[in-house]
């Protein structure tokens, strides 16, 4: 069965109905910029949890740049999907070498979506990271390598939608992945939306102002 979305708000309305037995007052909510953020905002708003961003970065492979090699956070943490990297014959200082290079930027980037604000500390708290669809997955891995770092008591990798490969991949790393729909074939996360229009930076720092503003 192939599922749509009509758009990043209807995911995370229907995200939020599997989120509701974790999230409420005092935890926390970070959405990966930028298409995570939109969804994130619906959870948090809906749950009455804290919102936050966290800026990840994708590196892809050489000479097939959709196809990701590995992701970076603003924290500098890095995933590595091992099996691309060795297919390419990429060594992985190489890819690391990359990775710290994007790091600078992307705090940049965080600072400017957060208008100034804080950056939420998550130890002790519940927390969710929700992108808007999990395809490798890989995205995702470095954000939890971020967050588990920082100490939350429970943390959950969530999306609305996410292949079978990428809800495997996470299991083993969190407390628990809430995911609606994980589907055996997947070749994009657009597939699944009706409207799945590219999120601005202008939209990102709204949705945190206004996610800032309802607490």
């Amino acid at each position: 069965m192939r599922v749509i979305f009509r758009d990043r708000n209807d995911a995370g309305l229907r995200l939020a109905e599997g989120l509701k037995d974790y999230l409420g007052p005092g935890s926390v909510v970070y959405g990966i910029a930028r298409g995570g953020v939109v969804v994130a905002s619906v959870v948090a708003r809906r749950l009455g949890s804290s919102l936050d961003v966290i800026v990840v970065k994708k590196i892809g492979a050489p000479l097939n740049p959709e196809l990701a090699a590995a992701a970076v956070t603003e924290f500098g943490d890095v995933a590595l999907e091992e099996e691309v990297v060795a297919f390419y014959g990429i060594s992985q200082e190489a890819i690391l070498r990359r990775a710290s290079e994007h790091v600078p930027d992307l705090r940049r980037r965080a600072e400017s979506y957060r208008g100034g604000r804080a950056f939420i500390d998550p130890a002790g708290k519940t927390v969710a990271i929700i992108d808007d669809g999990l395809a490798t997955g890989t995205t995702m891995l470095a954000a939890v390598q971020s967050i588990k770092k920082m100490n939350p008591s429970r943390l959950i990798a969530s999306a609305p939608v996410a292949s079978t490969t990428a809800a495997a991949k996470l299991r083993p790393l969190v407390d628990k992945v809430v995911c609606p729909y994980v589907e055996e074939e997947f070749y994009a996360v657009g597939e699944f939306y009706e409207n799945f229009a590219q999120v601005t930076d202008a939209e990102v720092v709204r949705y945190l102002r206004e996610g800032a503003s309802f607490y």
